[in-house]
C-alpha cells in the first residue's frame, strides 16, 4: 500500500507524501483536471493524485470501509470491502488522500483496511493535518501544508457559512455579539447616523480600548439625512479613530477581523422601523474581497485640505468611475471662487476604480 495521505471532516488528517504532484489525470495536456466517481470506476487506471473519501463519520457502526476487514470468520460482504479498499488505494501514482474519521480508523482492528491506516499513523509514515485547518472559514493553516495542501486550503477557504439571517428586531442582538468578538479590525459602512448610534458609541469606545482599528463611512453632511445629525456623527469622531463622509453612499455593511461580513440594507447606525434584513457571513477570502471591492484600506486615509481642515473632506466619485476627495468647507481658504479644493485618489496598484 502507498503511502496515504488522510483528511476526515469531523477529526480529521491529512497524510502528505513530499513529491509534488500535478492536478491533470494520465491521458495528457487538455484533459479534464478531476474526475469524480466510485472506486469501481477507476479500475484498470492510475493517476497522479488521487482523493479517496471513505464517506464515514463518527457516527454508529460505520459503513462498508470501516467494516471491511480479512480476520477469521469475516463474512464476505466484509471481505469485498476489502478488495474495494484496495481498488481505491492502488489507483495512485505519487500521492494519495483518504477522507475519513480519525477516531474510528485509530480504534479500528488490525485486521481491517482501516486498522491498516491505523498503524501507518502510529509508526508516523504519514503526516496528518486537520481538515478544520482546510475548511475552517477564514482560517489560515498555522502548520506547513506544503505546496498542494497549501494550494488544497486556499481554495476551499473561499467557501463562506451564512451563519445568521436577521430582521430589524434580531440584528442588534447578533450586531453586539459579533462586536463583542471583534480583535483587530472593525470596518462599518451606514449611511445616516441617528439616535440608535447613542447606544452603540459604548461598545464601540470598549472595541477601541482594546485595541481594535474602527473605521466608519457615513453620509457626507450636505446629505439631507445627515445635516441634522452633525452632533452625533461629532460623537463618534470622538470615539473611533477614523470617520470618512463619502458623497451619496448608500452601502450597509460590517466587515470584523477580515473574517466576519454582516451585509444587508440595515443602517447599523441609524436603524428605526423599516423592514430590512442582515446576513452575517463568515469568511476570511470573502470578508478580504469585500474589503478588497470597497477600496477600505485607500478610502480610510482623508488627507487635509491645504487650509488643513482635514474633518470637512469628504470622497466622491465622478461618472468616470474616478475617485476624488472634496473640501466641503464653503469658506475654505483653499478654494478657487467657487471650485472647491480637491485631490485625486490614488487607488492600489491594479485595483478597479
Amino acid at each position: 500500500m502507498r503511502v496515504p495521505e488522510f483528511a476526515d471532516p469531523a477529526d480529521p488528517c491529512l497524510w502528505m507524501k513530499p513529491q509534488p504532484t500535478g492536478f491533470l489525470d494520465n491521458e495528457g495536456a487538455g484533459s479534464r483536471l478531476a474526475e469524480v466517481g466510485t472506486a469501481h470506476r477507476f479500475q484498470g487506471r492510475e493517476f497522479p493524485v488521487v482523493i479517496f473519501d471513505t464517506v464515514e463519520d463518527d457516527y454508529g457502526d460505520g459503513l462498508w470501509m470501516s467494516q471491511a476487514s480479512r480476520a477469521p470468520g469475516a463474512s464476505a460482504w466484509e471481505s469485498n470491502g476489502v478488495r474495494l479498499f484496495n481498488v481505491a488505494v492502488t489507483r495512485v501514482q505519487t500521492r494519495l488522500y483518504v477522507v475519513g474519521s480519525r477516531r474510528r480508523i485509530l480504534a479500528a482492528g488490525e485486521q481491517t483496511a482501516m486498522g491498516r491506516l491505523a498503524a501507518l499513523v502510529g509508526d508516523r509514515r504519514v503526516r496528518t493535518v486537520p481538515a478544520t485547518q482546510l475548511i475552517a472559514p477564514g482560517g489560515r493553516p498555522d502548520i506547513r501544508l506544503g505546496p498542494f495542501g497549501t494550494r488544497l486550503a486556499d481554495v476551499l477557504s473561499r467557501h463562506v457559512e451564512v451563519s445568521d439571517v436577521d430582521d430589524e428586531i434580531s440584528f442588534y442582538e447578533t450586531f453586539a455579539a459579533r462586536l463583542a468578538e471583534a480583535r483587530s479590525s472593525l470596518w462599518i459602512w451606514s449611511p445616516w447616523t441617528a439616535k440608535r448610534l447613542i447606544g452603540l458609541l459604548p461598545v464601540l469606545d470598549e472595541a477601541v480600548r482594546r485595541g481594535v482599528r474602527v473605521t466608519v463611512f457615513v453620509r457626507d453632511p450636505h446629505d439631507t439625512g445627515q445635516k441634522k445629525q452633525a452632533d452625533l456623527v461629532r460623537q463618534l469622531r470622538a470615539v473611533v479613530q477614523t470617520v470618512v463622509p463619502v458623497n451619496v453612499m448608500h452601502q450597509k455593511i460590517v466587515v470584523i477581523d477580515e473574517h466576519t461580513v454582516l451585509l444587508g440594507s440595515l443602517n447599523s447606525l441609524s436603524q428605526s422601523r423599516s423592514r430590512e434584513v442582515m446576513l452575517t457571513i463568515k469568511g476570511g477570502h470573502f470578508a478580504r474581497k469585500i474589503l478588497t471591492h470597497e477600496h477600505a484600506e485607500d478610502f480610510a486615509k482623508p488627507p487635509r485640505c491645504d487650509a488643513g481642515k482635514g474633518e470637512e473632506v469628504d470622497l466622491r466619485r465622478r461618472a468616470d468611475g474616478s475617485w476624488y476627495w472634496r473640501c466641503f468647507n464653503r469658506v475654505c481658504p483653499a478654494r478657487r471662487g467657487s471650485r472647491a479644493w480637491e485631490k485625486a485618489v490614488r487607488l492600489k496598484s491594479g485595483a478597479r476604480r
